[in-house]
């Protein structure tokens, strides 16, 4: 039997083309959603009153994606510069979001520091930005957060 190896939700990186080494908080479930068709409603009615159904594949209900909060950092704005390159903003985002896109990763580690596992992402986008909230009795640290998508996603360990 093998040995079972639970992997810890603590130890991960984060890493899309050219925004590296970033103290990221959190990443939230990665979704990734298929869509069905045929299933609705019937096809057809066959001999003794049997119905007849049929269920396929018809796409994706929306592609992969999932959140991250990054940690403010003093003068780091790169996944927020990502963000405006991506999306037209009030605030004169440049909105080319086909040329920004960026491929990247999400790596967990087991206790030796030993990736274990991966999930690839292609042509990736924020899709929109919330920053947390500032409280002057508050112990937090401050921290941006950022929905990602993603045009396709591999699981590769």
């Amino acid at each position: 039997m093998a040995e079972l190896k639970p992997v810890s939700t603590s130890r991960f990186y984060v890493e899309f083309g050219g925004l590296e080494q970033k103290m990221i908080k959190s990443v939230t479930e990665i979704t990734f959603t298929g869509s069905t068709a045929g299933h609705e409603k019937a096809l057809a009615s066959t001999k003794d009153g049997m119905t007849m159904r049929q269920s396929t594949s018809a796409g994706f209900l929306e592609n992969p994606n999932f959140t991250i909060e990054v940690y403010l950092k003093e003068g780091d704005l790169d996944f927020y510069n990502w963000m405006k390159a991506v999306m037209l903003t009030p605030d004169g985002g440049d909105g080319k979001w086909s040329e920004n896109r960026k491929s990247g990763s999400i790596v967990a580690y087991d206790s030796g520091n030993t990736e274990v596992l991966r999930w690839n992402f292609e042509k990736c986008w924020p899709k929109s930005y919330k920053m947390s909230d500032l409280n002057a009795e508050s112990k937090d640290l401050a921290v941006e957060t950022f929905e990602i998508v993603a045009e396709s996603m591999v699981r590769a360990k």
